[in-house]
């Protein structure tokens, strides 16, 4: 058999062949035209979208559902109230006492509310005093659907709402008084 030249060539300078490398930049600009893969980062952010889904889907089936429930109890709360209401005038006045009242104090909060960023501390002793008037005018409410009306419940609960907005009145009173304090320029003595 006649050995083919190429072959030959191999052969012989095969030592030749081993000792050449390709320069670095070549492979950089080979690396460089490869097409990325994206895949593997989608197929890694799956378990993540899933279980976030599934949570979305939870808290909004929740929130759902609680909104219902409180519709109902709202809707049968407000058909009682307005079953008494036509029965009894007295729970006619003190709606509308607790409408008015409502009105004053809300604006006297925001009112009190531009005054929030210099004492907050106050606005804090505020909440929380109101927090608790608020519990004791709930009991008192509880008191009057099982009192049937009683003129003395109404009363007080009428009482807590002037409480309420007299210590509103107080504050702001207090809180405009140091603020004009403040705003007066003082008298500068200067001895020449």
């Amino acid at each position: 058999m006649k050995e083919d030249k190429l072959e030959q060539f191999v052969r012989d300078n095969t030592h030749s062949f081993n000792s050449l490398e390709p320069p670095l930049r070549v492979w950089e600009t080979i690396e460089k035209e490869l097409p990325v893969s994206k895949q593997p980062a989608l197929q890694k952010l799956w378990p993540y979208a899933w279980k976030a889904a599934a949570a979305i889907l939870i808290f909004a089936s929740a929130w759902m559902l609680n909104d219902y429930t409180d519709k109902d109890k709202k809707t049968s709360e407000n058909e009682i109230v307005k079953a008494e209401v036509q029965t009894n005038p007295e729970l006619t006045e003190l709606l509308d006492a607790e409408a008015y009242y409502t009105t004053q104090i809300s604006s006297k909060q925001a009112e009190l509310a531009k005054y929030a960023q210099q004492n907050p501390d106050i606005i804090e002793d505020l909440k929380k005093e109101f927090n608790e008037m608020d519990k004791n005018k709930a009991e008192l409410r509880k008191d009057l659907a099982q009192s049937n009306a009683d003129e003395k419940v109404i009363e007080a609960i009428i009482l807590s709402y002037r409480v309420k907005l007299e210590i509103l009145d107080q504050i702001l009173a207090e809180m405009r008084k140091a603020k004009e304090e403040n705003a007066t320029p003082q008298s500068v003595e200067t001895n020449l």
